[in-house]
């Protein structure tokens, strides 16, 4: 009796409903199987039994990301009381609902020393120079005129950009003066410049 040569159909179960994504945001991926309802040795059966796929969900969160806090700064008075301030930058905007940005400037109150007796402290100073060189540039025209009463005086020309940025540089500005009649000495009428120290805090 001879034996049969023919084989069994593989018989496969239906697949499985998709897994969950195996992430909870951003690229994943999924996957499904079936199973061999056919003995495995009655029958040849290379059918794939698991299947897997890319899944998507929403973008991840992405927070904010900053640099670190700077050194402090110098205290802003050279005695009394004052204040200083340390800054960092923002490298990373947060992304689809991530974390804020917080604060990039701190400040704190500083004291070098205590001011001695009747001491002015440089803000003061400089504030006190400002408004000097205000008055000064109000009464250039009209102070000059007085000077030379035969001159014609233009106004000021704005100050030059300071020569450094800092460790302490100069500017200057010019006054154009011309003769008012044709009488007065020219040796009398002459470009008036100013120069002044700008940028005087260290490097």
């Amino acid at each position: 009796m001879a034996c049969s040569t023919d084989t069994i159909p593989c018989l496969l179960s239906p697949w499985s409903e998709w897994s969950d994504c195996s992430v909870t945001c951003g690229k994943g991926q999924r996957t499904r199987q079936r199973t061999l309802k056919s003995p495995v040795e009655l029958g040849d059966c290379t059918e794939e039994l698991e299947q897997v796929e890319k899944c998507m969900l929403p973008e991840c969160p992405i927070d904010c990301i900053m640099s670190d806090w700077s050194e402090w700064s110098e205290c802003n008075k050279s005695c009394g009381k004052g204040h200083t301030i340390r800054t960092r930058m923002v490298i990373m905007e947060p992304q689809f609902g991530g974390n804020a940005c917080t604060e990039i400037i701190q400040r704190k109150k500083c004291k070098v020393r205590k001011c001695t007796r009747g001491q002015a402290n440089s803000d003061e100073r400089k504030r006190r120079r400002e408004q000097r060189e205000k008055r000064r540039s109000k009464l250039g025209r009209s102070e000059g005129a007085a000077e030379h009463p035969g001159c014609r005086m233009r106004p000021w020309s704005s100050w030059t950009e300071c020569t450094k940025l800092c460790g302490g540089g100069i500017q200057e500005r010019l006054m154009t003066v011309k003769p008012k009649f044709k009488s007065t000495q020219l040796s009398s009428c002459k470009d008036r410049k100013e120069i002044r120290a700008c940028n005087v805090h260290p490097c």
